[in-house]
């Protein structure tokens, strides 16, 4: 009784194929075009080269027999069967061919994992079965079958799952590399072309493209960052750097521990007067420039930062109303930005609710809005950061922060 077709796991080493898998995200990389990679939305190009280039591992379902087959049988080199030289050495026999199907990427059935034995079996490789085929001369003995048919499933089940392993471990490391890859690009791209830049010599410029600029420095100095937007080409844009992000929310959060350690000081305050409090606090550490406040009202926008005629940071204030009345607040506030990476808060007061109960809720809800892409963090049990994209251009992400504050109302 014989095994046919080709011997499994014993082709090539797996770990080559897993680093010529990231070699092809790296080379993609590569090949785009500079104002595709400076302009792309990072997370959905990431997300994209994950997809294509991750390995489906593989899986194996249950294993079915085909009807056996009488077969002619070769058994000049069988010496149980006596046959002389010049004589007809082939007898009738039977044939059983058993099925294994599989899903994930069949080239795996050639690769050899780290963890191998001398023993590989043999195999037909289908497009979504792998195919045992066993021939005897003679009457089909079926504990031979069942005999020689375990034992090679026993060792295709031990090599899928060390296969299984390291494709598991390289998909997990696969997102962290293309982003690696990505940012090394774009950052390459960037000094380049600041490079060229210092060199003093005037480079053609097309004319619609918007002009390089500084922005005007604030009290406190937060950095302003320069992301690449435009549709067309390269094109500097401003935006609040995460750092001072990240201290404006912690005056923020400041402001309402003052509020939660004296409650009866603000539970006759309506919502304008709350806001109010918190701009007094910006202000004390962010002074406006000569023409005006750095924050101050601007019609509905509660509290902004601006750049010119562009806002860098907005935070709307919301009495908790449901989730209708929150959805319209994030739909009120996409419509100030036009930046990317733009840094923005949404302040929500619940007074007189369940507070668990609306928190319970917040994280679903706003997952649920058309244009955020993901959670980003979950800051503590009160405030979330999530990654939205403007509702214009899928390339354009920036940050919102939902912060969550319970202030008590006076019982009417």
């Amino acid at each position: 009784m014989t095994s046919m077709s080709k011997r499994l796991f014993a082709d090539q080493e797996l770990t080559t194929v897993l680093n010529a898998q990231a070699e092809k995200a790296r080379k993609e990389i590569d090949i785009s075009e500079e104002d595709y990679i400076l302009n792309v939305s990072e997370t959905d190009f990431v997300t994209h080269l994950v997809s294509k280039y991750k390995v489906n591992a593989l899986h194996l379902g249950e294993p079915f027999m085909l009807e056996p087959k009488e077969v002619d049988v070769d058994v000049g080199n069988d010496p149980m069967w006596g046959m002389r030289p010049g004589r007809n050495t082939r007898v009738k026999g039977c044939r059983v061919d058993i099925h294994i199907p599989f899903s994930g990427d069949k080239i795996l059935f050639l690769c050899q994992p780290s963890i191998f034995t001398m023993s590989r079996p043999l195999a037909e490789i289908g497009y979504d079965y792998v195919a045992l085929s066993y021939t005897n001369a003679g009457e089909l003995n079926p504990d031979t079958v069942k005999m020689l048919f375990e034992r090679d499933l026993e060792q295709i089940r031990f090599y899928v799952k060390n296969v299984e392993s390291e494709c598991e471990g390289f998909n997990s490391r696969l997102k962290g590399s293309i982003k690696q890859m990505l940012s090394s690009r774009k950052t390459r791209i960037l000094k380049n072309r600041q490079a060229g830049l210092s060199i003093g010599l005037p480079l053609p410029r097309r004319a619609d493209a918007p002009q390089t600029y500084t922005v005007p420095g604030i009290a406190r100095n937060p950095e302003i960052q320069r992301p690449i937007v435009t549709e067309k080409g390269f094109a500097p844009e401003p935006t609040l750097a995460e750092q001072e992000y990240e201290h404006i929310l912690s005056i923020i959060r400041n402001m309402v521990s003052v509020m939660e350690r004296s409650p009866k000081a603000f539970i006759h305050m309506g919502e304008e007067d709350l806001r109010t409090h918190f701009l007094v606090q910006l202000n004390g550490q962010y002074q406006g420039r000569a023409t005006g406040e750095t924050f101050n009202y601007n019609g509905k926008t509660d509290i902004l930062i601006r750049e010119g005629d562009r806002n860098v940071f907005i935070a709307e204030c919301k009495i908790w109303k449901g989730e209708t009345e929150l959805l319209a607040a994030i739909d009120q506030i996409l419509s100030y930005l036009h930046w990317r990476d733009t840094k923005t808060a949404l302040l929500v007061f619940n007074r007189n609710k369940s507070f668990s109960d609306v928190l319970a809720k917040i994280a679903s809800i706003v997952r649920g809005h058309k244009c955020c892409k993901r959670l980003i963090k979950q800051v503590g049990e009160t405030e979330w950061r999530f990654l939205f994209h403007n509702p214009g251009d899928a390339n354009r992400e920036l940050q919102v922060a939902m912060m969550l504050f319970d202030v008590p109302k006076e019982a009417t």
